[in-house]
Order: structure tokens, then C-alpha cells, then sequence
């Protein structure tokens, strides 16, 4: 009987089983059980509670071939961490011939298997459930002691051991330096030029352009602010920028927000007023 194997691993998971270790078991069951295996499929660092899974959708598209009769997983939550889903995606392939076998969980092949399986499910969705909780709360924890909770870290600053921000020494200069640079009068296209030219990157790797540089000179980090979920904490984050220096670049921010604006009113009058001009000949 052909077989296929299912690995996933879960980034969100401290104690997550390696795929490594998923795939030798797995292999081990099928040879134990007399099952050839024809393909592997493997999901890294992807949640067990949805279906958005690449290689787990092409697992269940193979199953309308004819490939396999059996899959075999590690665990049934490496299947899903949803009962409902988990439920339907059974069917759909219990219809086609297909039963999916955990190498860890045994499954009777009788009515008292049913329950079985159904206390699996809900177990594995109560862990999940239970587990997006805690990680909640400790974002939320980390947040209230303004800390760093995950995510793109602001250029200029860098997290230490104890989830802290503190400034990094080799880019809170650029930081400087794109400050000093607008507020005295040089354009965001000059700054970008200039940052480019030197191969300076963005936090996320990347050259600067106008977006970025935007961004930048409205961070509220800079002058020490820790946001989180819309809350400001002044003196929540190490300082790079003066009060007195954030605020000249959003002064002048704001001019250079109005200016256009300006200037295409004298534009629109101008025209407007040559259209007059030449109707009243």
C-alpha cells in the first residue's frame, strides 16, 4: 500500500519536534507497517490551524491522482490544530480511500476509534487555542514594560538579551545624520541620494527611498517614545534625536506638506484666470 509522509514544524512552538525527527519516525512506522513511501511533504515554520499551507494543499491535491492510500504523520496536530478543518479535510479524503495514521497516536479501526480520534482533535485545538493566549499575553506584558514584543526594530536601535532597546552604535548616526540633514534644509530626494550613495539600508535591508525617510522623521522612537498598541510611553526608549531637533523636522514637514498645495492653487488661478482673459476678447 502506498503512502505518503506529513511533516510541519511550527516556529511559534518552543518545543516543536525538529522534521528531521518527524521524517525518520514516519519512515520507520511505513516500514514497520508495510507501507511504501512515495512522496514527503514538509511545511516549515507554518501554523497547524488553517489550511494556507503550500505543500500540505499539494499533498490534497495528489490525493484526487491516485497516488497514495495512506498518510502518515508524526502526530494528528501535525495535520491540523483545527477540529473543524481537521474534520472536513478527513472526510474529503476518507472519501477517496485515503486515512490519515499517526505514528505516536493509535486509532482503532472501529466505532470506539471515532471518539478517539474526536478527543485528539479537540485536544490538539485546545493546545493551540491555549498557546495564541499565552503568547498574547506575554506581547502584551513585554509591551506594558516597554519592551521589544517582535517585529521590524527601528534603525538606529538594537534588543539585548533581556528583550531591552538600546541604541546601536554603528546606525543611530544615519539616524543623526537624516535628521540634521532635513532640518537643515535638504530635500528627502537629496537625503536618499545621499544615504544610497554611502550603501546605507533601511532596517529591513533594503536602500532607502521617499516612504522610508517619511517614516523615519515622524518616529516618535527617536525622542524616546515606546508605542504599543496606539499607547505612548515617553522615556519608554532610549533617545537618539532632541525634542528640540524632532520637532524643527516636523515643522518643516508640515510646510512642505502645504507648499504643493499652494502651489497648485496659484497654478489652477492662473490658468482660471487666462481662461477669462481669453473668453472676454
Amino acid at each position: 500500500m502506498n503512502a505518503v509522509i506529513y511533516a510541519r514544524y511550527s516556529s511559534t512552538a518552543q518545543r516543536d519536534v525538529s522534521i528531521d525527527i518527524q521524517l525518520q519516525d514516519c519512515r520507520n512506522y511505513c516500514e514497520q507497517h508495510g507501507l511504501t513511501v512515495v512522496k514527503e511533504y514538509v511545511d516549515r515554520a507554518l501554523t497547524g490551524t488553517d489550511d494556507n499551507r503550500p505543500n500540505f494543499q499539494r499533498m490534497i491535491e495528489d490525493s484526487s491522482k491516485g497516488l497514495y492510500e495512506r498518510i502518515v504523520v508524526y502526530r494528528f496536530n501535525r495535520f491540523f490544530r483545527n477540529k473543524e478543518k481537521s474534520v472536513i479535510y478527513k472526510g474529503l479524503l476518507k472519501s477517496k480511500g485515503i486515512r490519515v495514521l499517526s505514528v505516536n497516536e493509535y486509532i482503532a479501526d472501529d466505532p470506539s476509534g471515532v471518539i478517539v480520534e474526536s478527543l485528539f482533535e479537540a485536544m490538539d485545538e485546545f493546545y493551540s487555542l491555549e498557546l495564541s493566549q499565552k503568547i498574547k499575553k506575554g506581547m502584551d506584558k513585554n509591551g506594558e514594560q516597554c519592551l521589544c514584543t517582535g517585529g521590524n526594530i527601528a534603525l538606529g536601535f538594537k534588543v539585548n538579551q533581556y528583550r531591552q532597546f538600546e541604541i546601536d552604535p554603528n546606525t543611530a548616526p544615519i539616524v543623526e545624520t537624516v535628521f540634521e540633514m532635513y532640518a537643515n534644509g535638504k530635500t528627502v530626494a537629496e537625503i536618499t541620494r545621499h544615504l544610497n550613495s554611502l550603501g546605507y539600508k533601511t532596517s529591513r535591508g533594503v536602500p532607502f527611498n521617499k516612504n522610508s525617510l517619511h517614516t523615519m522623521l515622524k518616529n516618535k522612537r527617536y525622542i524616546g517614545v515606546y508605542t504599543y498598541k496606539g499607547k505612548e510611553i515617553p522615556g519608554g526608549m532610549p533617545r537618539i534625536i532632541s525634542d528640540e531637533l524632532f520637532n524643527k523636522v516636523a515643522e518643516i514637514m508640515a510646510k512642505n506638506k502645504k507648499a504643493p498645495a499652494r502651489a497648485r492653487a496659484k497654478v489652477e488661478y492662473l490658468l482660471t484666470t487666462k481662461v477669462l482673459e481669453g473668453n472676454s476678447l
